[in-house]
């Protein structure tokens, strides 16, 4: 595969991961906001007592990824304590819009952010097992989608970066 086409896969998988993580932000926010409305509400996601996203989106964790709340307490408003499904909603669409350019301070941006939420996934795993001793369909379909998108932007900036052929100037 020439360096162009393999360019232009790169971007397309990259976008393909983006509208898989934007699917998954989307279906979580609308989760959320039926709880919000509606405490008694059973998502599609709830497949046994143990195994429940409500259960984790009712949860302290499921606003602000249980952050927000340290700086801007429990009962702030709905924008200082969003849900997670909203700030992922934001971010795959910046990153999706992102994914259309090649330049160099870009993509390290993509890769330091990829790494970022890949350690925020770490974070929310753990207190998925230690704490709420839950299992959450969606947040390990987002685990598995950022996975994906760090391998995906790790390589990127690799093929685009790193391994490039040192140009020799012809005498």
């Amino acid at each position: 595969m020439s360096q162009p086409e393999e360019t232009t896969a790169t971007g397309a998988r990259l976008r393909w991961i983006c509208i898989c993580g934007l699917a998954i932000s989307l279906y979580s926010l609308y989760v959320k906001m039926q709880l919000d409305q509606d405490a008694d509400y059973v998502a599609m996601c709830d497949l046994a007592e143990k195994v429940s996203c409500t259960a984790v989106f009712k949860s302290d964790y499921g606003r602000g990824f249980g952050l927000t709340q340290l700086l801007f307490g429990s009962t702030s408003n709905y924008y200082l304590n969003p849900p997670n499904g909203a700030i992922g909603s934001v971010f795959y669409v910046l990153l999706f819009a992102s994914s259309f350019f090649e330049l160099r301070w870009m993509c390290l941006l993509q890769l330091l952010v990829s790494i970022l939420t890949l350690l925020l996934c770490f974070y929310l795993g753990f207190l998925l097992i230690f704490v709420l001793f839950d299992c959450c369909v969606v947040c390990l379909l987002i685990y598995v989608v950022h996975t994906l998108l760090f391998l995906e932007v790790h390589g990127r900036y690799k093929r685009l970066y790193l391994y490039q052929p040192k140009k020799i100037a012809i005498e």
